[in-house]
């Protein structure tokens, strides 16, 4: 499921990455054309269920295979859980929460 667009938007659900993103909080992603870095917050496809996204950090980039993880690790399902995922699952990178309002602002 790779966006046609420079830019789109995903909802956040789940714990797993608080606190620099939480449970409903919106984010505009920007499509990433290179490689993930290491400690970059991703947008990627669950290769669990493809059209269904995840927002994790990148923890180890090797070759073509990212892993990503939850800053909750133990609120977490990620690389550990499904293994390492193919660079190109990898679609974006937040740049900027945009709701709920009193949340809004660029992520770092």
């Amino acid at each position: 499921m790779r966006p046609a667009t420079l830019l789109f938007r995903v909802a956040v659900t789940g714990p797993s990455m608080e606190p620099t993103v939480r449970d409903g909080d919106w984010l505009l992603v920007r499509q990433l054309r290179r490689a993930p870095r290491v400690g970059e917050l991703v947008v990627a496809v669950d290769p669990r269920e493809p059209e269904r996204l995840l927002v994790k950090r990148v923890s180890a980039v090797d070759g073509d295979q990212v892993s990503v993880a939850g800053d909750q690790q133990e609120r977490s399902t990620d690389s550990r859980h499904f293994g390492p995922l193919p660079a190109s699952a990898v679609l974006g990178r937040p740049v900027l929460r945009y709701a709920p309002l009193q949340r809004a602002g660029l992520i770092r």
